[in-house]
């Protein structure tokens, strides 16, 4: 065993506040004073990596590979959300840097992620893009979009906000279904999984106006009150439609395996190099600042 060997697993052995002093002294003993200095910086290099670049985007990995569609004014459809880097985070490109060199699987296991996010989010997209383009075939109130610049028209329906909580409602109530499947168990029917739409009156000065709210969102408003309750006899359409339900579940299934196993695969990976940073050891690779 080389002496950095011997340094490192001593130093992984330990753990705690006296790895310092340790690997110091034995650093001293195998490589001279100037070999502990950069020996010093690198664990300090490794450090800072691990707190300012591995450990948010290891918190954060559901936010940068998002499972989700937005509204797209460029195709003027539903497109899936783009996973992406954690290029917020400022030191992610060094530490791209030791990947690249020494650490070839939890690169490929990212990319890989990325990917099967990427085409999981784009059949969703498709899903939901089918519930729009029903949602506007069938009302008649002007369709408006959530990332819309400028204040919203009088009467508005939002549409990428319906086919979303239309999703949500159908994809709770699948995982209901699954989960009593698994359990061999028959769970009380719920009719609603996030709420029930509630269509209320508002009045703005001498006006009466009549609006949906369902889940988090205020989904509509109309001065008729029929084009307003459409949109429960359309919600319950789109629920029932045997099609959509086993498109939901397809990609429930899907989310629940490849999506999921290929997460856990990254996650673990990333979790590992941050135990051995802080048991002591360097990262592995090189960097433009790496001592």
């Amino acid at each position: 065993m080389q002496p950095d060997q011997i340094i490192n697993f001593i130093g992984a052995i330990l753990g705690g506040g006296i790895i310092g002093a340790i690997i110091s002294a034995l650093a001293t003993i195998f490589y001279g004073e100037r070999r502990v200095e950069t020996l010093r910086r690198r664990r300090e290099h490794s450090i800072k990596l691990k707190d300012e670049v591995l450990k948010p985007w290891l918190s954060k990995v559901g936010k940068y590979c998002k499972i989700g569609a937005v509204y797209s004014y460029d195709v003027h459809k539903m497109v899936g959300v783009e996973p992406k880097d954690p290029i917020d985070l400022e030191f992610f490109d060094v530490v791209k840097n030791h990947l690249e060199t020494k650490y070839a699987d939890i690169k490929k296991d990212w990319e890989e992620f990325k990917q099967i996010t990427s085409k999981h989010n784009k059949d969703l997209a498709t899903l939901q893009e089918e519930i729009r383009t029903l949602t506007i075939k069938d009302v008649k109130i002007p369709a408006y979009y959530s990332n819309m610049r400028g204040r919203s028209p009088e009467e508005y329906i939002t549409i990428d906000r319906f086919v979303e909580t239309v999703y949500e409602e159908m994809y709770q109530r699948m995982r209901i279904q699954a989960q009593a499947r698994a359990e061999h168990k028959v769970h009380p029917e719920r009719k609603w999984m996030i709420g029930k739409p509630q269509i209320e009156p508002i009045i703005h000065g001498e006006e009466t106006f009549h609006t949906l709210a369902w889940g988090s969102y205020r989904l509509g408003i109309s001065h008729d009150e029929k084009e307003i309750e459409k949109f429960e006899l359309l919600i319950n359409k789109i629920i029932d439609t045997p099609r959509f339900k086993e498109e939901v579940k397809e990609l429930i299934e899907r989310e629940d395996t490849i999506y999921k196993t290929q997460r856990e695969d990254f996650e673990v990976k990333i979790k590992e190099v941050i135990k051995s940073i802080e048991l002591g050891n360097v990262l592995k690779g090189k960097c433009r600042y790496c001592p």
